[in-house]
């Protein structure tokens, strides 16, 4: 079961949270425990923390951290969303906010658990449980721009 555990201010009330963690349990039939953080910051910090673990200089929509190698770490991993990019999306995209953050939070949360879009195979798999998440959970499902 994954357990996520707020870190800051969330524009996701527990309960969505929640749901989201019991979403992903059943689609993955994940059995495993998992404890990830989950933090929402602004533009700048998420250009910070993206250019200084991943190189990249701009901001981003997610980045998610796999600690679960880390005998030193407290939890398996962290999900940093930004609400900023996560807002502009939702409005280029026609749905709304909490629909967006759920995208990126399972997004996130799919990377921890060991999927990734390096290629076109990835791609496929991880967009189809993002798809099925999303439907468990009465969102529709947009579609995701994939960067490599």
């Amino acid at each position: 079961m994954i357990n996520f555990y707020l870190e800051g201010q969330s524009p996701l009330d527990s309960e969505s949270i929640l749901k989201i963690s019991k979403a992903i349990n059943e689609v993955l039939k994940n059995d495993k425990e998992l404890s990830l953080g989950l933090s929402f910051v602004d533009s700048n910090t998420i250009q910070e923390l993206n250019e200084k673990y991943a190189g990249n200089n701009y901001p981003t929509d997610v980045l998610s951290f796999d600690y679960k190698d880390d005998k030193e770490a407290s939890g398996d991993g962290d999900i940093v969303i930004c609400t900023e990019i996560a807002k502009s999306q939702s409005e280029d995209n026609n749905i709304s906010f909490e629909s967006e953050l759920t995208l990126l939070v399972v997004h996130g949360a799919l990377h921890i658990l060991g999927y990734d879009h390096q290629n076109a195979k990835e791609v496929a798999s991880l967009d189809a449980l993002q798809g099925d998440i999303m439907k468990k959970l009465n969102y529709e499902y947009r579609d995701f721009l994939w960067s490599h």
